[in-house]
């Protein structure tokens, strides 16, 4: 396979895999997602469509393996699941994830021209992107740790509000092509290669000094509260009125007549609200009295449909419905296929309903704040529906199913890209950790940190004003990908053309 031994480049393969989750959050080593593919492209450089298959599959299966094994801990500690069914469908999960990559790295083999290193770096990284494009799309979508939320903390960054998670992956993958072109190509396309990469580092550095949004409004002061409760104590009949007392008391510390909003996480009421509405008058009552909003996650139930929901407890009740729903957690996916699977999984809450209507922001405090549930913040085409109306967001979510893993650390940093491509201030707050204030630039104002009880107060600045993503969201990485494509392609076809023997013709019978 390629100019390496078959067994020496399926382990480069593997490793370079396993080192790209290293890039994303806690260890942030944003270095490793331009190293990781760029091993990987160097792989494929001598590699046949079919052993491009293989190396991609390899990746995938590190990248997967390592980046998404928070969820055998969901199914198993937390859904009941029996430790051979947890592991058999996260390793289906992970197999399923492997495709993306795969296919990339066949159809880069296939479609790669002769003498055009920088057309096929190029080539790579559209396709790359397309991949990504069609993780978050298919079966309801998955863009867990894509490429470009490694650049969160990281110099590409700054692009976020121009061209958002989708569009920096593109340029990293590109850069990581590129290098590999720098190393083996000739002078011409290495020439042409740091040139790339010289203007693609000085758009990002141009970047960070431009500002889409601007203040509005008086700033709010928000308490933030993460009660910690374990999750398999949650959701237990007898612990519902410790968990309210919890939250209750430790929204009255000191210094709460000074707060404007005060925000628990999701389903810090681990039941209907309607059930809890009378015992917590008193301390809704005490609220309403200081002109004190306190949004709550929870569950609504309306007819058959139950579900899970973010509502103001005071006030006007402002309620807002979860939209897109977490797989395994909240719904079964490929019901047809799980559905015996299921018997034998109990998590909470799992068969709800998803909210419909448009997406529109909660008004509180006289400011647009436009909410998000959970898993809903992974998806920035869908919170575009937010823009330009929310003055700032408010994400609330229950990280407990993720276990002592990276990803409630993962799911941070996906807030802060939020926050980053809409230039908004966003607020997570979270059961158990990790909670934060991040203001409009993906920077980290406050924390509570994973698996600690406590409040956080702390000023947020509304903001007004559209950025480049929010008006276009990803349709433009994903035209310029398809283009790229479709542009290679064809000539690829030109080349085989060319390349093709012209058979003589037939000589021509004499007459008689």
């Amino acid at each position: 396979m390629s100019a390496l031994p078959r067994w020496i480049a399926s382990t480069l393969a593997v490793c370079s895999g396993l080192l790209l989750p290293l890039a994303f959050a806690p260890t942030h080593w944003w270095i490793a997602a331009i190293v990781a593919p760029a091993l990987l492209y160097a792989l494929l450089q001598s590699a046949s469509p079919r052993q491009a298959l293989w190396l991609g599959w390899l990746f995938g299966l590190g990248y997967f393996g390592i980046g998404v094994h928070w969820v055998y801990f969901s199914l198993h500690l937390f859904g009941a699941a029996i430790v051979p069914l947890a592991a058999a469908l996260t390793l289906a999960f992970v197999l399923v994830m492997t495709v993306f990559p795969a296919l990339c790295c066949w159809l880069w083999s296939r479609w790669r021209l002769p003498d055009s290193a920088v057309i096929n770096a190029v080539l790579f990284a559209a396709l790359w992107a397309l991949s990504e494009l069609l993780r978050g799309k298919i079966l309801d979508g998955f863009p867990w740790i894509l490429l470009g939320y490694s650049q969160t903390s990281g110099p590409m960054g700054d692009l976020a509000p121009v061209m958002g998670v989708y569009g920096i992956g593109f340029l990293v993958v590109l850069l990581a092509a590129l290098l590999v072109v720098l190393v083996m190509a000739d002078w011409r396309q290495r020439a042409v290669s740091a040139v790339t990469m010289v203007a693609i580092a000085a758009a990002a550095a141009l970047s960070s000094g431009l500002s889409f949004s601007s203040p509005v409004g008086e700033p709010l002061v928000v308490r933030m509260v993460q009660g910690n409760i374990p999750q398999e104590m949650k959701f237990s009949p007898e612990r519902l009125r410790n968990a309210i007392t919890r939250y209750t008391s430790m929204t009255k510390q000191p210094g709460w007549q000074d707060v404007n909003l005060v925000v628990w996480p999701e389903t810090a009421i681990p039941t209907y609200f309607q059930r809890v509405e009378s015992g917590m008058r008193p301390f809704i009552q005490s609220m309403d009295e200081r002109g004190i909003d306190v949004l709550s996650g929870g569950f609504q139930r309306s007819g058959d449909d139950v579900y899970n929901a973010v509502r103001q407890l005071g006030g006007d009740r402002a309620l807002y419905e979860k939209r897109h729903l977490v797989p395994f957690g909240e719904y079964m996916p490929l019901r047809f296929i799980l559905d015996f699977a299921a018997k034998f999984i109990d998590i909470p809450m799992s068969d709800l309903s998803a909210g419909s209507g448009p997406h529109v922001p909660l008004r509180l405090q006289g400011t647009a704040i436009g909410v998000s549930i959970c898993y809903e913040d992974v998806y920035g085409e869908e919170m575009r529906a937010l823009l330009p109306d929310s003055e700032m967001l408010v994400n609330v979510s229950n990280d407990a199913w993720f276990g002592d893993s990276a990803a409630p650390h993962q799911h941070e940093q996906k807030a802060r890209m939020r926050a980053r491509e809409f230039a908004r201030p966003l607020i997570r707050v979270t059961n158990t950790g990790v909670s934060s204030a991040i203001d409009y630039k993906g920077n980290i104002q406050g924390r509570i940190q994973h698996d600690v009880q406590g409040i956080l107060d702390v000023q947020v600045q509304p903001r007004t004003g559209m950025t480049p993503y929010a008006r276009t969201g990803n349709w433009p990485v994903f035209i310029v990908s398809l283009l790229i494509c479709l542009w290679v392609w064809r000539g690829r076809r030109g080349v085989h053309r060319q390349a093709s023997p012209v058979l003589p013709s037939r000589p021509e019978r004499p007459l008689s």
